[in-house]
């Protein structure tokens, strides 16, 4: 994933899509007093994007202060600025094409470094930390928003009357299983990086570890009134309406992935052909539920953390960790 181009359409569809209703506002709201977050703030995004952790915080650091949103995607940088000039208002806003693994920052530069679903897709994620903390002033917040989509897999999803069957949840974890490790060895990131960032924030050195989870619930049922309900539905549409392309295109993913992670042709082809099954039913009752108003899903809590520490104010990184240019 660290090799595509995420302005590619179907990539950058996804991630637009992806933060739609992704944290609530009071959430975001309690998060700013948690991580102490303060007007005039200097503030890095590592793998920025559009700037969405820029304006989702905006308010909480923007009045004398300043974004410096990096991306490796020159198209998402350009597009982000345009999208700037309806949010960042009181505040300095800046964004530039650059790397993970060196930061265009001096050491000691901001107040607050922040990062959202990048290091989940890279082959050395200690290493983009390890730079996010050289960038960040002593004293200064680490803020690492991340999932872990193996446990994820585990969520026993209510399928109304078309229930599934245990051992087809447990065959789907133990197929997860293999395509997260397969997806790890081709050097395209760890979909599990939430539960192993707080080791290596204190393998860095960092103080104040601490993480929360996303306390959104996911469900769907009649009527469909509020704004995540109604994004939702539009979502399972989508899913319904998928077209070959896509599907042919995931399937070719998967298959490099669970081929490398150790499984074998014939497990592969038989997972697909489980797969299918239970897809072909779910879509058909989604769409019958659908056009009658009786749709009803839920797939309970988040998988996704916000993980926060601090840079010590005194002493150096471990000696030997990647990228780190506090050592001389």
């Amino acid at each position: 994933m660290q090799n595509k181009d995420w302005s590619e359409d179907y990539l950058k569809r996804m991630i637009v899509e992806q933060r739609k209703h992704m944290w609530r506002d009071d959430t975001i709201e309690m998060y700013s007093r948690w991580m102490g977050l303060k007007q005039g703030m200097t503030v890095v995004d590592a793998g920025c994007g559009l700037g969405y952790l820029g304006w989702t915080y905006w308010k909480y650091f923007s009045e004398g202060g300043k974004y410096c949103g990096v991306d490796k995607s020159s198209d998402l940088i350009e597009e982000a600025c345009v999208m700037a000039e309806e949010w960042a208002q009181g505040g300095k806003v800046s964004f530039q094409q650059g790397d993970a693994y060196a930061l265009p920052f001096p050491d000691n530069y901001a107040d607050w470094t922040m990062c959202q679903t990048l290091l989940m897709h890279l082959e050395f994620p200690e290493r983009a930390l390890a730079e996010m903390v050289r960038v960040t002033k002593p004293g200064g917040l680490i803020m690492c928003n991340e999932p872990d989509n193996l446990s994820a897999s585990m969520m026993v999803v209510d399928f109304s009357e078309n229930d599934v069957a245990d051992d087809y949840i447990l065959q789907r974890h133990r197929t997860m299983m293999t395509w997260v490790r397969g997806r790890k060895k081709l050097g395209h990131g760890d979909f599990s990086i939430a539960v192993k960032l707080p080791m290596m924030m204190y393998d860095l050195g960092l103080v104040e570890i601490d993480s929360r989870c996303n306390d959104i619930c996911n469900f769907v049922q009649p009527p469909y009134e509020t704004p995540v309900q109604k994004y939702r539905m539009e979502t399972a549409k989508k899913y319904i309406e998928e077209n070959e392309d896509d599907q042919r295109r995931h399937k070719r993913e998967f298959k490099e992935y669970f081929l490398a992670g150790g499984g074998s042709l014939s497990s592969y082809y038989r997972s697909m052909k489980k797969a299918d099954q239970i897809n072909e039913e779910y879509r058909k009752m989604c769409r019958d539920n659908l056009e009658n108003g009786t749709w009803y899903r839920s797939w309970g809590a988040s998988s996704f953390f916000c993980i926060k520490a601090r840079k010590a104010t005194w002493g150096l990184l471990p000696k030997g960790v990647p990228g780190d240019s506090t050592r001389r």
